[in-house]
């Protein structure tokens, strides 16, 4: 059961990191057919490497998105605040 409330906290914390790479990619026009191999690809790394290094990738990204005002605008919003 600690294997999956960990991977869930895994993915509450990546999806939006890698929907904001995504975005990104939107932003140097890449064609949007390839948004998910991106969204693949860039999973596939977070996932893959050693523990300590996902952690280094996720902290410098979540600092470097949210400077960027990505990572705030692809997190879900409560429609009723």
């Amino acid at each position: 059961m600690d294997d999956l409330n960990r991977l869930t906290e895994q993915v509450a914390l990546l999806a939006p990191i890698v929907a904001a790479y995504v975005g990104i990619a939107k932003e140097f026009q890449v064609p949007s057919r390839y948004n998910h191999l991106l969204s693949l690809a860039v999973a596939t790394v977070f996932v893959l490497v050693p523990a300590s290094t996902q952690q280094t990738l996720t902290t410098i990204s979540v600092i470097g998105l949210t400077a960027s005002g990505l990572y705030h605008f692809t997190k879900k919003r409560n429609h009723n605040t």
